[in-house]
């Protein structure tokens, strides 16, 4: 029996890829790292404010 292809949702060819990765710090909170998939550039961070405020700026430097 042949099985079904999977359903993946991908982004679009050329459209940016971040890989998010997130851990509890000592004291509790969230913090991790934004990797650029494409360049390997990281970019560090101990809130999950910062995460949010550089996933916004990001997204507007791209639109503009």
């Amino acid at each position: 029996m042949a099985q079904e292809p999977i359903q993946r949702n991908l982004p679009p060819p050329k459209s940016p890829v971040y890989l998010v990765l997130l851990w509890r710090g000592e004291a509790g909170h969230w913090e991790g790292r934004i990797k650029d998939a494409k360049t390997g550039t990281e970019h560090p961070f101990s809130a999950i404010e910062e995460l949010l405020s550089w996933l916004e700026n990001h997204t507007q430097r791209r639109l503009a």
